[in-house]
């Protein structure tokens, strides 16, 4: 009968669950988690995206995320400021990964707060209520302060763990802002880099077509072969081709540089880069390792395993606080006793003696999480060395190549001169020979481009290296998204 009782039961009050009966209310429109604690169980898992758990019937109402894959500049806002440094500036204060690890920086300092606490007294209060004692009911309510007096480290080394946490995540947000400080400069130079290759491929394409001209008429004339246009023509062709590569490749460089930005940079002009050697070279030819965001993380990362080391070490010693309390019967219980409160003030020792050797176990963990911390800070130094200076003799060769490239493109321009005149006027000289001194400082003029440009961006790499990028273009000082760089 019991049984049956219950599924009429259920039968009856099914169909208005099902329509929304209030013995199960619906979650609010605004809710987007599940209830908690008991009443959790009875509601239904919602949907990430949807209020309530409800799924709709039609297709996701999410705003869409297109792009264009040709952007065009809108309202004018294409313009840049005049110089590499506030270019660069321009995308630092509002790229989004710095937004992200400066949140997390700022979140850090609560933690610090929190630990922090641990040195600060508690205040408790309850009630309890229930059969107290021999066949009275009634409740006691207790209000109680706590204060730590000694605990062998245990707080001091939370603080600690805590202080080493913000630390490295300061690191880290410098280690962003110089990579993306890094990725705008090389992008700018990548942009200069293949302007000036498509205007170099724009000079040739005349100059070829120059020649071609110059040799349909010698040979309309009569003076020359059919040859030498037909050989003009598919150097021309070829030329034209490779106009078409860099005019790619700068466009290519352009979106780069415009996702960095934030902006349009369809129309606008990339002005000249500031020489950097003169800041590198007043470093006096030395890096400080400990500048490099990468090398501070690491001694952070040696702090926070020196903390945690402390915390497992201080478990094995005992707690000692001061505890005080005052409790009042309240209800029937308060009537049969002579007295209704009663306080006490008492200090507390506290300690786990035994837990199945786990104490011990992560103790010897962090001892090894500590040597590997400091075999990690002297790998990375290792490296970095290594890094910096093969970066340093790079640049030193590509400025003694520039010397040699710019007298090799002086040289070879006599000689384009030199054919020239003897191909007009003494004949000793054919059309191949034009065109191919014509390739020839067109090769010049890409390789002098390239090997400045791969000397700017090898220095912006050593600036990098040795965490003097911030330095180079005046960071130290400024306040990026709101957070303050020191000097």
């Amino acid at each position: 009968m019991k049984r049956l009782f219950l599924l009429s039961c259920w039968s009856v009050l099914l169909p208005f669950s099902a329509v929304g009966s209030p013995l199960v209310p619906e979650p609010a429109s605004a809710m987007t988690g599940a209830a908690a604690g008991f009443w959790g169980a009875f509601y239904p898992s919602p949907t990430p995206g949807f209020a309530g758990g409800k799924r709709p019937d039609g297709p996701s109402n999410s705003p869409s995320e297109e792009i264009e894959m040709q952007p065009v500049p809108k309202d004018n806002h294409d313009e840049l400021p005049g110089d590499w440094q506030s270019v660069i500036h321009l995308a630092v204060n509002q790229h989004p990964s710095i937004s992200s690890s400066i949140a997390v920086l700022e979140s850090t300092t609560f933690n610090i707060e929190a630990a922090s606490a641990g040195y600060l007294p508690a205040l408790t209060a309850g009630i309890t209520s229930g059969r107290q004692q021999q066949e009275k009911d009634g409740q006691i309510a207790t209000v109680g302060l706590s204060q730590m007096l000694y605990d062998f480290g245990k707080t001091g080394s939370a603080v600690d763990q805590a202080s080493a946490k913000y630390l490295r995540q300061q690191a880290t947000v410098l280690g962003q802002i110089d990579t993306i400080i890094q990725q705008t400069a090389l992008t700018l130079n990548e942009v200069y880099r293949y302007r000036q290759l498509t205007l170099s491929a724009k000079e040739q394409v005349t100059s070829l077509r120059n020649i071609l001209n110059l040799t349909r008429l010698r040979a309309d004339a009569g003076a020359s072969t059919r040859v030498d246009p037909v050989q003009a023509q598919a150097r021309v062709e070829a030329a034209e081709a490779q106009q078409q590569e860099l005019e790619i490749r700068l466009q290519q460089e352009n979106y780069r540089l415009q996702s960095l930005l934030g902006r349009s940079i369809a129309h606008a002009r990339i002005p000249a880069p500031g020489d950097l050697l003169p800041v590198i070279e007043g470093l006096g030819g030395r890096a400080d390792l400990n500048k490099n965001p990468a090398i501070m993380v690491a001694q952070a990362d040696v702090a926070l395993a020196e903390a945690e080391l402390r915390q497992f070490t201080a478990q094995r010693y005992p707690t000692l606080s001061l505890e005080a309390n005052t409790n009042k019967y309240i209800g029937g219980m308060a009537n049969s006793q002579s007295r209704n409160h009663y306080q006490n003030i008492f200090l507390s020792l506290n300690s786990t003696l035994y837990q199945g050797g786990a104490m011990m176990a992560q103790e010897n963990a962090a001892i090894r999480a500590l040597d590997a911390a400091k075999m990690a800070v002297n790998t990375r130094k290792m490296e970095l060395t290594d890094q910096l200076r093969s970066t340093f003799q790079s640049m030193k060769g590509l400025q003694y190549n520039i010397k040699l490239l710019k007298k090799r493109m002086k040289t070879i321009t006599e000689t384009r001169m030199l054919y020239r005149e003897q191909y007009l006027s003494l004949g000793n000289r054919n059309a191949l020979d034009l065109l191919n001194a014509e390739q020839e400082i067109y090769r010049a003029e890409q390789d002098l481009i390239n090997a400045e440009r791969d000397l700017w961006a090898s220095e912006v790499n050593y600036g990098s290296l040795s965490g003097m990028a911030r330095e180079i273009f005046s960071f130290n000082g400024s306040v990026i998204q709101g957070l303050q760089l020191s000097q």
